[in-house]
């Protein structure tokens, strides 16, 4: 009966599911306050790069803390007075102090965004490409107050300067090698001439600083022009026309001068070498023009008569007689 008495245990054996306890949502409030400062500093970095110096300096002038300038004096209801421990008020009247309170900025407020212009001796040393000399080009800009436009002005005009000296030694070189095409092309196409193989020696070519001159000279065993007359020759219209052929594509613009030897002009009255020279260079600029060139492109026809020998010591030689036609140097290579 003692057995019926006695009070009966039960064990109530609890299971757990799942691995892991909860840890609360802590970290999402954290993370969510990251993200918002992050979103906040990346606006404010894209407001900064997308405004002018104008709303750069209002923003600065708005950040910049306003700072009394009178010394310690006031202009309240106190007027500089100080309650102080002993219950007395204290102040001063006197003069203001003599120390600089700092600007914090009011001076130039940009100076906020850039640390070179808080040092108005700083200077910046640009270097540039290596020359094709050798040698390097550098420049120094002051970035001092109102510096940073100076120095970029002053960057981009040595960067223009750069490029157009570039574009200038490029058209240097691109008409220099024009030049040596038209001497070839010309002396190819006299050369392949039977009839005018032989005069391969009344061409002449030479680069002035005008620039290429084709010079037709006589020569004792083959003239160029009628004894004493502007009439062209047959073999020199043909050499002429060689001459049109090759530059009656090109942009550059002609001129044409007749020269002559020292013997006078044996014809009566005014006409003279002067007269005569001219006419030959102006008998020349119709062979030109008829086989093709534009007549725009002719600037000058001039008469030098015996000014310009081309043999001074032999002033009679019959290598003064003789006509120039010079191609002169396009606009953009100038020497």
């Amino acid at each position: 009966m003692a057995g019926r008495n006695e009070q009966a245990v039960i064990i109530k054996k609890i299971e757990e599911t799942g691995g892991h306890g909860h840890h609360g949502g802590a970290w999402k409030v954290a993370y969510a306050d990251f993200m918002t400062a992050m979103m906040a500093f990346f606006l404010l970095l894209w407001i900064l790069a997308a405004s002018d110096e104008e709303k750069l300096r209002g923003l600065a002038d708005y950040f910049t803390p306003s700072l009394s300038e009178s010394g310690g004096r006031g202009d309240g209801l106190l007027d500089g007075m100080v309650l102080g421990q002993d219950g007395v008020m204290s102040g001063t009247d006197g003069p203001q102090s003599p120390v600089q309170l700092p600007s914090f900025g009011q001076e130039n407020p940009l100076a906020v965004f850039d640390s070179r212009l808080r040092d108005p001796d700083s200077r910046v040393v640009v270097e540039f490409d290596t020359r094709p000399d050798g040698t390097q080009d550098s420049q120094t800009i002051n970035t001092g107050e109102n510096g940073v436009a100076d120095g970029i002005a002053a960057a981009q005009a040595a960067a223009e300067s750069e490029a157009e000296a570039e574009q200038l030694e490029r058209a240097e070189q691109e008409w220099q090698e024009t030049q040596t095409r038209l001497e070839e092309s010309i002396t190819d196409r006299v050369t392949e001439d039977p009839k005018l193989e032989a005069m391969i020696d009344n061409l002449l070519f030479e680069r002035t600083a005008d620039g290429l001159e084709i010079q037709i000279v006589d020569k004792n065993s083959a003239s160029m022009f009628a004894t004493g007359s502007a009439r062209i020759e047959e073999r020199t219209r043909d050499l002429l026309r060689i001459v049109a052929e090759a530059v009656v594509d090109l942009p550059n613009e002609i001129s044409i001068s007749g020269h002559t030897d020292s013997v006078p002009y044996a014809r009566a009255g005014t006409y003279s070498n002067w007269e005569l020279s001219a006419d030959r260079a102006n008998a020349t600029r119709r062979v030109l023009v008829d086989t093709g060139v534009n007549p725009a492109r002719i600037t000058r026809i001039s008469g030098l008569a015996d000014t310009v020998p081309l043999d001074p010591e032999h002033p009679t030689a019959p290598e003064n007689r003789r006509i120039s036609v010079t191609l002169q140097y396009p606009q953009d290579a100038q020497p």
